[in-house]
């Protein structure tokens, strides 16, 4: 049974289920976007996530569940791109929110990334947030939070008025939850979590080299 929970968002509260966990290794766990390129290349947001490689027709998916404040998601991520730029042409590499309760700005982060992506800069911005977690993971104030955001935009060559603009979109907050009930329905309770063709990897996690997660994909996928 769900638990309808509300988490701290900068225009409204995202009620999810409560779970979870941010969890690096097996032993050690505890917009819509305006900015898809031309078809088939990466960066295409398609109903299976924001895609890191270029979208090839009838191959699998593989799909990344993160949350933006989780240390172990900001330890998985490069080597997670570094595994779609290899899986290109044969499987399908995308990634999804799933915020936990456990992580007060894990939503609001979410958003800034949807605001980024709508100026084609998901993963520059993703990126930013993972590497200055510490800068933002404690932040209290919305109004404190948006601005940091809007710095960071600015940082990256965004239009700040835009972002800015875009930041509190209800589309972009329903994106969100919808990729968040998503996770639930694949049997993910915790971040990072690795889900091909709709299940979810237990062999995989933030610990695993890009090698190992190209063939654990590959193997999942039957391929």
């Amino acid at each position: 049974m769900s638990v309808k929970l509300t988490r701290r968002a900068l225009v409204s509260a995202l009620p999810l289920l409560g779970l979870v966990a941010c969890g690096g290794s097996s032993e050690t766990a505890g917009s819509a976007s305006a900015a898809a390129s031309e078809e088939g290349a990466a960066g295409v947001r398609t109903d299976a996530g924001y895609q890191l490689n270029a979208v090839t027709d009838g191959a699998p998916t593989v799909t990344l569940y993160t949350d933006l404040q989780c240390p172990y998601c900001a330890k998985a991520d490069p080597k997670y791109r570094e595994a779609a730029a290899e899986l290109e042409g044969t499987m399908n590499v995308t990634v999804r929110h799933f915020p936990l309760s456990m992580h007060a700005n894990a939503v609001p982060a979410a958003q800034a990334v949807q605001a980024a992506e709508a100026q084609g800069a998901y993963v520059a911005m993703a990126d930013h947030l993972y590497t200055h977690q510490a800068d933002w993971k404690e932040i209290t104030d919305t109004a404190q939070f948006a601005t940091l955001m809007g710095d960071y935009a600015e940082a990256l060559g965004l239009d700040r008025a835009r972002f800015e603009s875009d930041l509190p979109s209800e589309e972009a907050l329903a994106l969100i939850e919808q990729e968040y009930q998503d996770g639930v329905a694949a049997g993910v309770k915790g971040t990072p979590s690795f889900v091909v063709e709709g299940t979810k990897l237990e062999n995989v996690d933030s610990a695993t080299s890009t090698a190992d997660m190209v063939a654990a994909f590959k193997q999942a996928a039957g391929l």
